[in-house]
């Protein structure tokens, strides 16, 4: 089912109807309930297959031809979005292919966003580590380094691959793609985030 253009599931033990946009049941015996969110992926298959050799897939052949990569072929109309302490962010397509690393103080927090244009895959990390809040900058494809250390990190997973912070990782954080009209109808009171001048 659709409710705003935007997917509606259903709990099988309660019929309840829940928005996959806000988490939370709109109408059953749960009405008002929350899920919990999980950090998740929404990247090529070729990208995944790259950082997750030994992975399978169950392969559906109908839903296939729908999401290639010709689907964001108009990137201002997707954002990656986030809720931090209540408040819904989101960054657009268009502004993450100029930005592929996006360094962000939200609500006390720092915060990095990634982008690789060739998978489509954005990610949201926690900038802190060992209590001390670390500055990005795009490096080779895939690949970023933070000015306080200089350590290389993979962009899609978060790992630290050569330097002093080597095998430390970046807490991941839920972030979702959607479509920006979507978003905004279910959180008409988010911010659109910029990289700062």
């Amino acid at each position: 089912m659709l409710w705003n253009r935007s997917l509606v599931m259903i709990d099988e033990e309660t019929k309840s109807l829940w928005s996959h946009l806000l988490g939370e049941a709109m109408q059953g015996p749960l009405k008002g309930s929350e899920l919990e969110a999980l950090p998740a992926e929404m990247v090529t298959w070729e990208a995944w297959k790259r950082e997750h050799p030994q992975t399978t897939v169950l392969n559906i052949s109908r839903m296939s031809r729908n999401y290639v990569k010709e689907f964001y072929r108009r990137p201002q109309r997707f954002v990656f979005a986030w809720v931090k302490g209540g408040q819904p962010y989101a960054a657009g397509f268009d502004t993450l292919l100029k930005n592929p690393v996006l360094n962000l103080k939200l609500e006390k927090s720092a915060v990095v966003v990634t982008f690789d244009k060739d998978s489509t895959a954005a990610h949201l990390f926690s900038s802190v580590v060992n209590d001390r809040a670390l500055k990005f900058v795009a490096d080779k494809q895939g690949r970023m380094h933070d000015v306080q250390t200089d350590t290389i990190w993979n962009s899609n997973t978060g790992v630290a691959l050569e330097g002093p912070l080597k095998g430390k990782t970046l807490k991941q954080l839920v972030g979702i793609v959607s479509y920006a009209r979507a978003w905004k109808v279910f959180h008409p009171n988010s911010k659109t985030v910029r990289p700062s001048t």
